[in-house]
């Protein structure tokens, strides 16, 4: 579960970013690139370390399966908006449509601590908070 913290914490600092950028009046398309690449990589690989963690809890059944399954359909649900997001929200089109980005990106910040909170709650409540 070390793993996962890290991860939490890395995608949680990703996410502090963007708000940082959001902040702004406008926004150089350089950094909002970079940023968001670095998002990416971050929600890929905590995606990846929850996928393992989810099938494992599943193979193994009991009370752990049942955490699990709990909040797998938010997680899901995560991945989804986070997906619609950047579908909608490319990078020329976020500058170009700053404010309207900016609306977007809090609420999808918004889901995103919401979800990590709740797993890290149900799934690995022995790791203290994330400082991000």
């Amino acid at each position: 579960m070390g793993n996962l913290h890290a991860l939490d914490e890395t995608l949680l600092q990703a996410i502090g970013a963007i708000e940082a950028l959001l902040v702004l009046p406008c926004c150089d398309v350089a950094d909002l690139s970079r940023i968001r690449y670095q998002t990416a990589r971050a929600v890929a690989a905590r995606r990846r370390a929850m996928d393992e963690l989810f099938n494992a809890a599943a193979t193994e059944g009991g009370a752990r399966a049942a955490a699990v399954k709990a909040v797998r359909a938010g997680n899901f649900g995560m991945r989804m908006f986070y997906t619609d997001h950047t579908i909608t929200w490319p990078t020329a089109r976020a500058v170009a449509e700053w404010p309207a980005y900016v609306v977007a990106s809090r609420k999808l910040a918004s889901v995103i601590r919401q979800q990590v909170a709740v797993e890290r709650a149900a799934l690995y409540p022995e790791f203290p908070p994330v400082g991000a």
